[in-house]
């Protein structure tokens, strides 16, 4: 096994899907742990990696294995604004959902641990795929593909020897 540093640099939003009441009104948010920190759930990754792993005809059985930390290093936007359209023709105004956000070019920090059949150069590759093609975000819908990322880095984490 071995544990794995990764950044990632968004392209698209990556919105909170979380919904709380604040001031008069909703906001989207993101899961936080008790201290505040946000959280992205491991469930999320197990999906979008296995259709990275899908597309690449390798390590299927093996994305499932990967144990992916909830804590994100990065500070998101309080206030990002997401257009809805109306489905009621007569309405003419303009209409919003308030989300909490990481913006095109934040980057944020993860970490995971993954199986000894997978290698960190394979990691990568499959995590270069998903932030092409399906990106990473709690609220996302199929046409907007929200959270599109670049990868910047995949290293492995070596942990200190114990005495």
């Amino acid at each position: 096994m071995q544990e794995v540093a990764i950044t990632l640099r968004f392209n698209r939003a990556c919105l909170g899907a979380a919904k709380r009441k604040r001031n008069s009104g909703v906001v989207f948010c993101f899961d936080r742990d008790p201290t505040g920190r946000v959280m992205f759930m491991p469930s999320a990754w197990v999906s979008c990696m296995r259709y990275a792993a899908k597309l690449a005809n390798k390590h299927f059985s093996a994305v499932k294995k990967i144990d992916w930390c909830p804590l994100v290093g990065g500070v998101p936007r309080p206030d990002w604004r997401r257009g809805i359209v109306a489905h009621n023709q007569s309405f003419r105004g303009t209409h919003y959902a308030v989300h909490e956000a990481f913006r095109p070019g934040d980057t944020i920090n993860l970490s995971a641990v993954l199986p000894d059949e997978m290698s960190v150069a394979e990691f990568e590759a499959l995590l270069i795929v998903v932030g092409k093609y399906r990106g990473f975000s709690p609220f996302n819908n199929k046409q907007e593909k929200y959270g599109t990322f670049d990868v910047l880095e995949a290293r492995p984490v070596s942990i200190p020897e114990f005495d």
